[in-house]
């Protein structure tokens, strides 16, 4: 029987690969690159693809799609949003996305949004729709600087943190040691509520320790503790966000 299909000649240059976890790869075709640099912290990436729109890379591990980005969005800030937080710290987040769904809440009065890369914030506002308008709302106040150092040395109060970093953070630390910190600051300085996002919720990716580390730490600090398994098509599995101290 013939092959009536598409033949796809894979050509490295052409894609990216990313492994949501240990022995699955997912390659992603870039019909065009947007933006492709190496800054100080991580190799940044911005592709078109042809079935997920605008794609956002960091070290090859997919961060946002325009096809699916509402679903991730809702997840880490959807807990926040309805509990009316009104003045909210977020711990990472360069890509915006993560302003972009908190300034949609009416209750929303101060953003401040503490990212180490300047030059990932830059890449996304020139090269993902919206994010350039939501940098610029002046609800918010960006800090670049380590998010673990600010939230620690701050002394303002915020009504909730959310965490939007990547496991890297995590890895070239010591996971224990570097959790514990950021929730005994979030108790003192954020009412101790939180929304993380913690990884892939495959019970055999590499990164599960880190969500088991992370909910076990969490549990001792911060009270009203659960997880929430939220499948992502552009990410071939689901993935675990975390969340303490709502009401709801």
């Amino acid at each position: 029987m013939s092959n009536t299909g598409r033949r796809v000649c894979f050509e490295k240059s052409k894609y990216i690969v990313y492994e949501p976890y240990r022995g699955m790869h997912l390659a992603y075709h870039a019909k065009r690159f947007c933006f492709s640099r190496q800054s100080k912290y991580q190799k940044i990436d911005i592709i078109d693809n042809d079935a997920y729109g605008r794609m956002l890379f960091l070290d090859h591990n997919l961060q946002h799609t325009e096809y699916d980005a509402r679903i991730f969005n809702q997840a880490l800030c959807g807990t926040a949003k309805r509990n009316e937080a009104a003045r909210i710290i977020v711990l990472g987040g360069g890509s915006g996305q993560t302003l972009m769904e908190l300034l949609e809440s009416p209750t929303i009065a101060h953003v401040t949004l503490v990212e180490i890369d300047q030059l990932l914030i830059e890449s996304c506002k020139k090269h993902i729709k919206g994010v350039n308008h939501a940098f610029r709302d002046p609800r918010v106040r960006v800090v670049i600087d380590d998010a673990f150092s600010y939230l620690n040395s701050t002394t303002e109060e915020f009504d909730t943190a959310i965490i939007d970093l990547t496991e890297k953070p995590f890895a070239m630390r010591n996971h224990s040691t570097t959790l514990n910190q950021v929730y005994f600051d979030i108790k003192a300085k954020c009412k101790g509520c939180c929304s993380q996002y913690l990884g892939s919720s495959v019970a055999l990716a590499k990164n599960r320790r880190l969500v088991d580390i992370a909910y076990g730490s969490c549990r001792k600090i911060l009270s009203g503790v659960w997880l929430d398994d939220v499948f992502i098509p552009s990410f071939g599995a689901p993935h675990t966000f975390m969340h303490a101290g709502y009401e709801s």
